[in-house]
């Protein structure tokens, strides 16, 4: 417990006082992100964020996991450093998407190589263990739109921050109920540093976390939902602990980031455009067209998130339940709740 906190406690104070630091510096040199058409700050704000983040982060980690480090911790740590790496040069010159997807089957890789990956699908489709060949695949599919999804919803002052710490805070209670300390220090470390970068990111924001944020707070989510599928499947079933519907559990927790990544995807492939273009037709612009502010939009994706994942770890108690009927209904009734809120738009 004492290092859980010390890791909570540590990466706020580090991330604190390095984000004044970080804007005054970047403000000096001018080195800012610009208003544009696409953007909707109207003001130069820095974008290097992400780099107190990532200090704060990483020294509270290091240290409260050190006494426990083994091969799996430090083909993780290093995985996070390629990702930071990625972020940081794109932030300071923006990179080609090839160049950053090169760049996340790079920390990929590390992950996989640390056993990080799909052994099961854990019932999905009435699958449960996979082959290798089936493993990799998925384990890099998952891995790249996980990071991604978390970039992609940098959008509005402090929504990326805030859906991280609801993500974090759930995986790293469930681990720390469970005594595995490794997991539950890096959580709470991005919990603490996260929190921190919160505190200059709520609107109107002061600084934002630019690539190297959202790329590692993705790309850390994306592990520790892998050693979530494969800790849960590992526990006994009489475990209270255990959940039977781990793929809904996991969806519900992200929510957010995952279903709105898809959307967008979707809607742009399907008018011939890259999945990766920029536009404003996320989740939060819609929930900005009805009039709400930033710290207002960010209030309501919290809650339907919080909402989401007490509603699904609810269901887990039934066992005539299955992934195969919970993860319709997850994104049958996501599906609804913004068609509501596009019918909504057009009475405005």
């Amino acid at each position: 417990m004492k290092e859980i906190i010390f890791s909570l406690l540590g990466a706020f104070a580090i991330s604190s006082f390095l984000m004044p630091q970080i804007i005054k510096i970047a403000h000096a040199r001018g080195m800012h992100d610009a208003p544009d058409a696409r953007k909707i700050h109207t003001d130069k704000i820095p974008t290097f964020g992400g780099i107190g983040i990532f200090f704060g982060f990483m020294i509270a980690a290091l240290i409260g996991s050190f006494p426990y480090f083994d091969a799996q911790t430090q083909f993780l740590f290093g995985g996070i450093l390629v990702i930071v790496v990625v972020g940081m040069r794109d932030d300071f010159m923006p990179l080609s998407a090839f160049w950053k997807l090169l760049g996340q089957i790079g920390a990929a890789i590390l992950l996989v190589a640390a056993d990080l990956r799909f052994h099961s699908l854990h019932g999905l489709f009435g699958v449960e263990e996979i082959t290798i060949w089936w493993s990799y695949p998925i384990s890099f599919f998952t891995i790249i739109v996980i990071t991604n999804a978390f970039n992609l919803i940098d959008g509005i002052d402090g929504l990326a921050g805030t859906v991280s710490v609801i993500v974090f805070s759930f995986f790293g209670t469930w681990f720390g109920l469970l005594g595995m300390h490794v997991p539950t220090v890096i959580c709470f470390a991005t919990v603490g540093a996260v929190i921190a970068f919160l505190r200059f990111n709520y609107s109107p924001a002061r600084i934002f976390m630019g690539d190297t944020g959202s790329l590692l707070l993705g790309f850390t989510a994306s592990a520790i939902v892998l050693l979530f599928f494969d800790t849960n499947a590992k526990l006994p079933a009489s475990q209270p602990l255990r959940f039977d519907y781990p793929i809904v559990i996991a969806s519900a927790v992200m929510v957010y980031p995952l279903f709105d990544t898809i959307r967008v995807f979707v809607m742009r492939a399907s008018r011939g455009r890259s999945p990766l273009s920029a536009d404003k037709n996320h989740i939060h612009h819609l929930l900005l067209c009805t009039g709400l502010s930033h710290t207002r939009s960010v209030f309501v994706i919290a809650v339907f998130n919080l909402l989401y994942i007490g509603f699904f770890v609810f269901l887990n108690q039934f066992p005539v339940f299955s992934d195969n009927f919970l993860v319709p209904v997850l994104i049958v009734s996501a599906i609804l709740l913004i068609s509501i809120l596009k019918k909504r738009i057009a009475t405005l």
